[in-house]
């Protein structure tokens, strides 16, 4: 959104987060080693106010923060309790890290005064990293883009993988991987954790063309072998790789245009034979939300499997949609595509042989009801367009980097320059 309206953004920290603001319940702690009262030395201290460490702490401070922000005049959104709005004042908070955005940087400045007057904050300025995300804006070109190289950098090193050639995949799409079997070369199973674990949280925020290789390797977290491990690593190399790629979004001074894809490759799971459900948003010219998982039923056929996989696509259309209605930015239906043709007519009810779903949970026939409404269109793309394809199985090079280029990334360079 600031990309699309041009907004400033302030970078605002918290100092002591934790320590602001009185406890609403009990809470006791041992005595402190070296202040220790001889006349009761037994005895343990009530707590008046929070401290780092406590378990209730977060919340606490959550409920502080939030009185203050509410009054001050905001309004927390529904849809995410994180994101509070006043007038064409945009706050948002993720525990002690605070964002402001607005029209320009004098109404960014009083709102900070105004928190200030409440809580100790400090301001970094315009906004250039959060949560090691990298923010990096051009103003002539009005495009903001997300960056993880230097988390990369970090994962690459801590993983020895600095000598490593990389590759152009981030998987191999000859390497089928399975469940482990009996007598098979296993891995340490916290070093592969440790590593899966880092990669997902670049699959979450800034890197959705990994989204699918992580949803994969995830799935044998409790029993890794050694070729889970080599799969694991392989990704790491094609980030190495691929450090600078970005996701950047782009001005848009009219109705807000998201467009949805959504795919599914029947029975793709071998240990399990259930298919996987990938789906993409994007608005702003970039990606805003991604998933790859696994389907909960196994699909009988691959129309039902294309069929859930709208469905749950349809679902995440409506939040978005909500997202934006409170921020009071008015948006057009939200068109998802797919490239099943039997799916989408079942999804528009014009199938002859709609009986042959009825078998299908009725939670994902939603999908009819939002159509009719308005809420939602569905529409065909060929296969070969389709950038969900990247979130249900692995691709080679050339499709891979098209579904990349597609899905609003681009290098470092083309927006600094």
């Amino acid at each position: 959104m600031a990309a699309a309206h041009d907004l400033h953004i302030l970078h605002v920290d918290c100092k002591n987060a934790f320590l602001h603001d009185q406890s609403d319940v009990e809470l006791y702690v041992l005595q402190p080693e070296g202040f220790i009262d001889k006349r009761f030395p037994e005895m343990v201290l009530r707590l008046n106010k929070s401290l780092y460490g406590l378990k209730q702490a977060p919340r606490i401070w959550y409920l502080f923060l939030c009185g203050v922000i509410v009054g001050l005049g905001f309004v927390a959104l529904e849809t995410d309790p994180c994101i509070y709005v006043r007038g064409e004042i945009i706050l948002e908070v993720y525990v002690d890290d605070i964002k402001i955005a607005g029209p320009n940087s004098i109404k960014c400045n009083e709102i900070f005064q105004e928190l200030s007057q409440q809580i100790n904050v400090e301001s970094k300025g315009p906004i250039q990293s959060f949560l090691g995300i990298n923010v990096i804006r051009n103003w002539e070109k009005h495009l903001i883009g997300l960056n993880q190289g230097a988390y990369i950098d970090r994962l690459v090193e801590e993983f020895e993988l600095s000598t490593a050639k990389v590759t152009r995949t981030p998987l191999e799409q000859s390497l089928p991987l399975l469940a482990a079997k009996p007598g098979e070369k296993m891995c340490n199973i916290d070093y592969y954790q440790r590593l899966v674990g880092s990669l997902n949280h670049l699959a979450v925020f800034t890197r959705p063309d990994i989204a699918f290789s992580v949803s994969k390797l995830a799935q044998f977290n409790s029993n890794p072998s050694a070729t889970h491990l080599k799969a694991a690593l392989h990704v790491v190399r094609y980030l190495k790789g691929s450090r600078n790629l970005c996701i950047v979004y782009k001005r848009q001074e009219h109705t807000a245009t998201i467009l949805g894809y959504s795919d599914s490759d029947w029975g793709s799971d071998v240990n399990g034979r259930r298919s996987f459900t990938g789906y993409l948003f994007m608005a702003y010219g970039g990606s805003v939300t991604w998933t790859s998982h696994k389907q909960t039923t196994v699909a009988q056929s691959t129309c039902d499997a294309e069929y859930m996989a709208i469905s749950d696509a349809s679902r995440e259309a409506l939040a978005r949609i909500q997202f934006f209605q409170e921020l009071n930015i008015s948006t057009a239906p939200i068109l998802v595509l797919s490239d099943s043709e039997t799916a989408l007519q079942l999804a528009n009810g014009t199938a002859l042989n709609y009986r042959k779903a009825k078998h299908i949970d009725i939670k994902y026939h939603a999908i009819r009801h939002y159509i009719q409404e308005d809420k939602v269109q569905v529409n065909h793309i060929p296969g070969t367009a389709n950038i969900a394809d990247i979130f249900t199985k692995p691709l080679g090079p050339k499709y891979h980097q098209q579904f990349v280029h597609d899905m609003g990334m681009w290098n470092i360079q083309d927006i600094v320059e």
